[in-house]
């Protein structure tokens, strides 16, 4: 069990330093370009700076870190935004520590949601839905689940449309489209070493 927490806390931290990584890197393309800097920075010493990579496959990103002290750690991600609105309004992501920890499914809401219903992806064919419960929030909210190998694989065959489903704060039903384009070539990709 402490594990587990463990593993969660762990893919949970990474995620949202992704989250602000991706959410800084979607700002820096939107943003005009700036000169380069006359001085060349001394760079770090390359035994402690974690190694950070990401791709995208279709409308996944797949973002890994390596670090001095343990494995590379690669998660899956989609960011959700609003039409006519800037930023991320949502955050999927799936990941895990090791190749022997299980997988985690971490959605990241604005913070406001009405917390007992709980988070759902849920399918527009007669696949039954993946809830999650709430597990935190401070600045966003997140619900977070262990995924079982047999939701991993509905989650690998998907090619249609899905949708985050959960309550705001007023108790209005909300639903954010996500799409699994790209999500099975992203996964496998993940997994690599």
């Amino acid at each position: 069990m402490r594990r587990s927490r463990c593993s969660a806390a762990g893919l949970l931290a990474l995620a949202l330093v992704a989250t602000a990584a991706f959410s800084h890197a979607s700002l820096a393309q939107q943003a005009p370009a700036q000169p380069a800097p006359a001085a060349p920075r001394a760079a770090a010493p390359a035994g402690n700076a974690p190694q950070s990579t990401t791709a995208t496959y279709q409308d996944w990103i797949v973002r890994c870190e390596t670090r001095a002290e343990g494995p590379k750690v690669c998660e899956i991600a989609q960011g959700i935004q609003a039409q006519g609105q800037q930023g991320l309004v949502a955050q999927i992501a799936l990941g895990r520590l090791s190749k022997t920890d299980p997988y985690h499914l971490v959605i990241q809401l604005p913070a406001g949601v009405w917390l007992p219903t709980g988070v759902s992806l849920q399918f527009e064919d007669k696949t039954a839905p993946i809830a999650l419960p709430f597990t935190r929030c401070l600045q966003v909210c997140i619900a977070d689940l262990e995924l079982k190998p047999d939701q991993i694989n509905v989650l690998k065959a998907r090619t249609a449309r899905a949708q985050i489903a959960f309550e705001d704060g007023a108790r209005n039903k909300v639903q954010l489209p996500i799409s699994f384009n790209g999500f099975a070539a992203a996964l496998e990709a993940s997994q690599k070493d």
